[in-house]
């Protein structure tokens, strides 16, 4: 379930640098915020070759690293509402309720 969250905080994320790289940058109210720690999950998984008598399998081990994130949420001017990842910086600097202005950032 957590990995499904993660998928979709990422599409939502990706689609949201995309509109504000491609279209007007984000300027709105900041209407929530999100930080996600770091997670490591560890799994193993089989792999097999061959088939019949000569089929052989061996567990894998597999790790999926999901990074550290700061999350914001803000309802720009014309209403629409975007989520975005952010520098940990930026989530620090700013409230929820506060004016966001991405023009204004460095």
């Amino acid at each position: 379930m957590v990995h499904h969250r993660a998928s979709a905080l990422a599409l939502l994320a990706a689609v949201a640098f995309g509109l504000s790289a491609c279209g007007e940058p984000v300027v709105g109210t900041v209407t929530a915020k999100e930080h996600e720690e770091a997670e490591t999950e560890r799994t193993t998984t089989s792999r097999c070759t061959g088939s019949g008598a000569e089929k052989k399998c061996k567990t894998v081990p597999t790790t999926r690293y999901d990074p550290e994130e700061w999350e914001l949420t803000v309802e720009t001017d014309d209403g629409s509402t975007v989520e975005f990842t952010v520098a940990e910086e930026v989530y620090d600097s700013v409230q929820v309720g506060d004016r966001y202005d991405e023009t204004q950032r460095g």
